[in-house]
């Protein structure tokens, strides 16, 4: 399979792009999971240089987070999640945040749509130190998931 992400009716696989493709900043580890165990989908706006550029976080029941580069905007894969999980657009989602939202400082849920935009992390003193930092480490997500999100 090429990079990117596959969906069945079981499982979410995906497969990472080269760092050589898309360069570090936004390279992602692949990974490979049942469906049944991802418990919040999020979106995370940052910026990469001067780019602004969107991650998709995937949080499985043992909140862990596997995240996913923008690259897959507009795939067949992303389409398939989407339609999957019942999730608007991502692409439009990401149009819902300002310039300076991309600093680390905002994440939203957008599944499960009880939960749609909430706060995927607690605003407490990790999210200040990651927004001190998150222009160097564009794609660190330090800081506790919040509670009204997960269990």
């Amino acid at each position: 399979m090429k990079s990117g992400i596959k969906i069945t009716d079981s499982e979410l696989e995906f497969i990472e792009f080269s760092s050589k493709e898309i360069g570090l900043a936004l390279y992602c580890k692949s990974f490979k999971m049942n469906l049944e165990e991802i418990q919040l989908i999020g979106i995370s706006p940052r910026m990469v240089l001067d780019d602004e550029t969107l991650f998709i976080l995937i949080i499985d029941k043992f909140n862990r987070i596997y995240p996913l580069p923008d690259e897959i905007l507009g795939t067949n894969g992303l389409k398939n999640l989407e339609k999957h999980f019942d999730l608007y657009p991502i692409q439009k989602e990401w149009q819902k945040f300002e310039h300076n939202d991309h600093y680390g400082k905002v994440d939203k849920v957008i599944y499960p749509k009880e939960k749609y935009w909430n706060d995927l992390f607690e605003k407490d003193w990790k999210l200040k130190i990651r927004v001190l930092y998150s222009w160097l480490v564009s794609k660190s997500f330090y800081g506790n998931l919040n509670k009204k999100n997960v269990g």
